[in-house]
This record gives C-alpha cells, sequence and structure tokens, in this order.
C-alpha cells in the first residue's frame, strides 16, 4: 500500500516538473512585459537607426501631488541610465570632437508627469532679462544677433548691470574698465533694444556691491568699513555726492527709460563707520531706509515718472523698529524678490508675503545662469527651470492669498558672484538655459510639445540640450546665438573627463615621491607618456580653440582669463609630468640604493600662530 502511494507521487512529480520548468522559462522570458509599470516611468525612444546610443535618455515620474487634468512641470534624468558604464573608445584613436557623437538623434517623448500646483497667469507679466556686465560683457555685433532672439523667445525687457562698463566721464572717469563701452556703444544697446521691443532698466548700485568704486584709493575714505569695499557709507555727505553724480551720467545716457534698479542687495556693513556715531540713527534699519528713501527721492526729482526698483533682501531683515518708518518707502520703490533655489514656494512663508503685500507692485527675480556655484562654467537647464516653474507656482499662491500684485519677472544671469571674484558661466553658453526659463514663463510651463520645439526649433539643437551634468560624453550642436561656446563647453566637459581618466593613471605610477626623488618605473612610465601626449596635444587644441571662439563674443581678455581660471593649471601640471617622464625616460639607467635620499629624516612641520590671526573681520 505505502510502495504504491510513493510510485504515485513520483509519477505525479515526473509528469508536472516539464509543465512547471517550461511556465517558469516563459515567465523568465517575457518578465519584462509581465512585470512592467507603465504607470511609473517609459523611457524615450529615439527616431533614428541609431538608438543603441544612448545619449542622456529622460523619463517622467508622476508626481505623488499630481492631480488629474494637469499638465508636465519637470523632466528628469534616468539616473539608472545615466549610472551605466560609459561606452568606452581608444583615447590614441578617437578624435575629441566625435568622443561621443550624438548628432542624428532625436528623442521621441512619452511623458505622464503632470504640474502639481497652478501657475499664475503670465499673459501681463514683464520679463526682462539680466544683462551682468561686470564680467564678459559681450561685443556689440553679438548684441545684434542676441536682442531679436530674446525678443522671439518672448523677452520685453532687458535689466542691465554696467557696473564698470559703462563710460562714466569727467571726475569719474578713473571708475571704468579699461575696455568699457563708449557712449556710442550705449546709444548702440538702447537703439537695438528699441528696434527689438525691448524696454530698458539699468541697474546702478547705490548702496552695497559698489566694489569697482571703492576698490580705488581716491575712494577708500567712502567705505562703511575700511577693511572692505563692498558698502560705500551713507554717514558721510560727499558719499551722496559721488552717488549722485553717478546717478546723473546714468540718466543722461538713458533719456526715456521708465524703469531704474538701485541694487541695495548685501549690504553686509551698516553704522560700521566712525562718522555714523554722531548721526541721529535709531538702528542700521533706520540707516537702511533713510539711504534709500534720500536716493531715490533724487532720482524722483529728475524723472517723477520712473519706477524704482530694490531687492528685497534688506528689506526682509529690517527690524520692526525700522518698518515703523517705511511707509513713505512702499510709496517710492517696487521690491524685487530673488530666490535662485530648485523650489521657491518653502522659502517665502505667508508672513514674508503679507509684509510685502503692501507694496503697489512687486517683481520676482529667478535665474537662468550665476546662480549654482561660484565656479560654474555650464547652465543646466534643470535647476533653471525648476526654478522658474516654482516661481510661477509661488506668485499664485502669494497672489491668491495676500494679494500680492506681481507685474514682472526679472531672470538674473549672474557673471561673477562679486566684482572680486572669478567668472562664472558665459552669457552665449547659456542660452539653452535662458530660452527654457522664457518659455517657461510665456506658457507657464514646459510640455512634450514644447520642450521639443524649444530645443530643435528655437534653439536648433540636433537633441534635447543637457538638463543635469550628464555620467558620459556627450556633444550637442545648436545654431541658436552664441551656439558656438555652448558646444565648446562640451568639448571643454570631454577634456575634463579625459584629464581625470589619464591623471588617475598616471598618479598611480609617477607619484610625488617619484618626482621628488627623481626616479621612475621605465615600463609604467612609458604607458603614462603615451597618455599625456595624446592628453597635452587636445588640452592645446582645446586652448586655441576656446580664445577663437571666445574672441568672436568678447574682448580678448575674457578668453585668456576663462583659462586661466579653469583650465590652464591643468595643462601645467600636464606640462610638468609629461616633461619629467620624458626626461628620465631618456636619462634614468640606474637607481639608487635604499633608503632614498633626503628621505631619511622626519618631515618636520609647524602649526600657525593662531593667536597672531585677526579674526575680527570673519566675525562681523
Amino acid at each position: 500500500m505505502f510502495a504504491r502511494r510513493n510510485l504515485r507521487r513520483n509519477l505525479t512529480i515526473t509528469i508536472s516538473l516539464p509543465f512547471v520548468l517550461l511556465t517558469l522559462f516563459v515567465v523568465h522570458k517575457n518578465r519584462d512585459i509581465i512585470f512592467s509599470d507603465n504607470t511609473s516611468h517609459k523611457y524615450h525612444e529615439h527616431a533614428s537607426d541609431f538608438s543603441q546610443d544612448i545619449i542622456n535618455p529622460i523619463y517622467y515620474v508622476r508626481s505623488k501631488r499630481s492631480t488629474t487634468g494637469s499638465k508636465l512641470s519637470t523632466i528628469h534624468i534616468d539616473e539608472r541610465i545615466q549610472n551605466q558604464s560609459p561606452i568606452m573608445v581608444n583615447p590614441y584613436t578617437m578624435p575629441l570632437i566625435n568622443t561621443l557623437d550624438n548628432h542624428r538623434q532625436i528623442p521621441k517623448y512619452h511623458s505622464i508627469e503632470q504640474i502639481p500646483y497652478p501657475v499664475i497667469s503670465t499673459k501681463n507679466l514683464e520679463r526682462f532679462v539680466h544683462l551682468d556686465l561686470k564680467g564678459a560683457a559681450p561685443k556689440l555685433d553679438y548684441y545684434q544677433k542676441l536682442f531679436p532672439f530674446l525678443r522671439q523667445l518672448g523677452a520685453t525687457g532687458l535689466l542691465i548691470e554696467y557696473e564698470d562698463m559703462f563710460p562714466f566721464a569727467n571726475h569719474l572717469a578713473i571708475i571704468k574698465h579699461g575696455l568699457a563701452y563708449s557712449k556710442h556703444d550705449i546709444q548702440l544697446i538702447l537703439q537695438l533694444a528699441d528696434m527689438n521691443g525691448l524696454k530698458i532698466m539699468p541697474l546702478l548700485q547705490v548702496y552695497g556691491h559698489l566694489e569697482y568704486v571703492l576698490k580705488l584709493k581716491e575712494f577708500i575714505h567712502l567705505r562703511e568699513d575700511k577693511r572692505y569695499p563692498q558698502v560705500i557709507t551713507p554717514c558721510l555727505e560727499e558719499s551722496y555726492k559721488l552717488i549722485f553724480e553717478m546717478i546723473d551720467q546714468m540718466l543722461s545716457l538713458h533719456p526715456f527709460i521708465s524703469y531704474f534698479h538701485m541694487g541695495c542687495d548685501e549690504v553686509y556693513y551698516r553704522l560700521v563707520h566712525p562718522q555714523c556715531a554722531y548721526l541721529n540713527f535709531h538702528d542700521d534699519a533706520d540707516l537702511f531706509i533713510r539711504h534709500v528713501t534720500r536716493v531715490a527721492k533724487y532720482i524722483k526729482s529728475k524723472r517723477p515718472d520712473i519706477k524704482l526698483f530694490i531687492w528685497h533682501d534688506m528689506l526682509s531683515q529690517l527690524a520692526n523698529s525700522g518698518y515703523n518708518n517705511i511707509t513713505e518707502l512702499n510709496e517710492l520703490i517696487i521690491p524685487m524678490v530673488w530666490a535662485y533655489v530648485d523650489d521657491v514656494k518653502p522659502w517665502f512663508d505667508d508672513g514674508f508675503w503679507m509684509r510685502f503685500s503692501v507694496f503697489r507692485e512687486v517683481w520676482v527675480a529667478s535665474s537662468f545662469k550665476g546662480s549654482s556655484g561660484e565656479i560654474t562654467t555650464m547652465s543646466y537647464i534643470g535647476h533653471h527651470q525648476r526654478n522658474q516653474q516654482t516661481w510661477l507656482e509661488t506668485m499664485y499662491i502669494a497672489s491668491s492669498r495676500h494679494r500680492v500684485n506681481f507685474s514682472g519677472i526679472a531672470i538674473t544671469g549672474w557673471s561673477r558672484y562679486d566684482h572680486m571674484l572669478s567668472l562664472c558661466e558665459l552669457l552665449p553658453s547659456s542660452i539653452p538655459s535662458l530660452a527654457y526659463v522664457l518659455q517657461t514663463i510665456v506658457f507657464g510651463h514646459i510640455n512634450d510639445d514644447k520642450n521639443v520645439t524649444i530645443s530643435t526649433t528655437l534653439l536648433g539643437c540636433n537633441q534635447i540640450p543637457l538638463w543635469e551634468k550628464p555620467m558620459f560624453t556627450t556633444f550637442v550642436s545648436c545654431s541658436f546665438p552664441g551656439h558656438e561656446l555652448y558646444e565648446m563647453m562640451h568639448q571643454y566637459d570631454s577634456i575634463l573627463r579625459l584629464y581625470d581618466e589619464t591623471m588617475s593613471f598616471v598618479r598611480s605610477f609617477v607619484t610625488d615621491i617619484h618626482i621628488r626623488q627623481n626616479y621612475i618605473h621605465y615600463k609604467r612610465s612609458q604607458e603614462c607618456l603615451q597618455r599625456l601626449i595624446y592628453l597635452e596635444d587636445q588640452m592645446i587644441y582645446f586652448i586655441n580653440a576656446f580664445q577663437r571662439v571666445s574672441f568672436n563674443f568678447f574682448t580678448v581678455d575674457i578668453g585668456s582669463e576663462w583659462l586661466q581660471t579653469y583650465f590652464m593649471r591643468k595643462f601645467k601640471e600636464v606640462q610638468y609630468r609629461t616633461n619629467f617622464i620624458e626626461r628620465k625616460l631618456k636619462t634614468q639607467l640606474s637607481w639608487s640604493q635604499r633608503p632614498l635620499p633626503n628621505n631619511t629624516a622626519f618631515i618636520v612641520v609647524k602649526r600657525r600662530n593662531f593667536t597672531a590671526v585677526n579674526f575680527s573681520p570673519l566675525l562681523k
């Protein structure tokens, strides 16, 4: 009986097992279809026959806050694809520019992401593009191409921050840049703007960020704090003589403007000048309000109908005692509220918008470049588009809840964080970012169709410009005004990747101790030299090409400054190690016995005497 039961069981297993295995095999072969979640994400397919070369694939994620019927807001890069190993190329046979050529690839879009928040109506909003000329001021012929393009993108005006590029005259001539625009240049810029329907708002700092003036020995005595050239003191009457003369010259060359920006952001030092102790200021808030009010009244006395703007950050820091006297200032100025974070909504609470609702109108400021770090070289679209998208959402919330009257948006494009600091992203290479930000304002959002239209029709690109920094080398070809410099930034990225890869290999076998002790590993050094010579050749090509392209847009000093900031240190290191290895391969015939010379004693280092360091500037 027991034997028959076992026989039946074994027979059942024997018969069933092939079917079970066949079922598992079928499931395994079709697992992508069976277990795919079509509601979570979809990949873009390339329209060409080159879909195996996946370049910067994009997918869309349904937001947890999405609501039925809302539209696309944000584009996300597929990190899983980007984190895959890059396509390897032979660095000794592959030309630099063609490291990864994706000219013929235009992705299709299958998006399911939706806008999580409503946005303010943008139909009647002014859209001013900020031109920060304190770093890399363009040549005039670039404006001839740029201004019509900005109008096509939806810009209605220009916020021009001349700084030392303005042609100050008479006793103020010492302020201007050695290659500053002439008066005739300013007139041509204004004519070009008018021809393209772009209004002008000049920006002249009248309190903080006056480094370009106060750095000079002739004006040291006008600093609020003598150690720092950023802030002018309102406690000396001579300061107002200087400010008013600068304003007069600015207004003289802008006879028909309706807008004027007074700056007044980041005024870090107040009530520091010794003379302030003899004046009747309640506190630093009172000082700020009195100063801004006096300057605003002076401009109004010259142009009664002009609209005056200041940045908001110092207003938001005013103490309660200062706010008691702010009524007059409310009638004189329009605050421009700036924030460059990815999501602006949590940045400002209800209390903030309640305070700013007392102004008759409010502008906001997003960014298309110059807000991702002091030494950033490329304006990736994602951060700036998200910043602008959430600004529109924030404006909807503030206008609905607190009746804030928004009337315009300035899209800032900082060239330096400070007059004394390095160049960051250059204007021509940042046009794709600017295009997406402007189109976000015009339409309220960016969906799939607009994404393709912006990239192919407006920018003339062979694929979607980069939203985030890619994990591997890529190259985008476009035709917008300034595309040559944008493409050059892609080559720069390619060179840096080659540099990192090569130097990682070289530093493994030719270390600092090899250089210090003047000896090498012969076989490994031959391998290093082969790689270094190729890298050096590509870097020389880039240096020459970058300067040629840069000179199309800027004066000769800009290309040189940019290379010295971002490239030449690396190039000199490559040359140094190349020369060392090349020399040692010719002369290294024998090696010293260990221990190595000059390596038999303790390394002695001394600690800094911190008591002799004055930290007071850092603590203020």
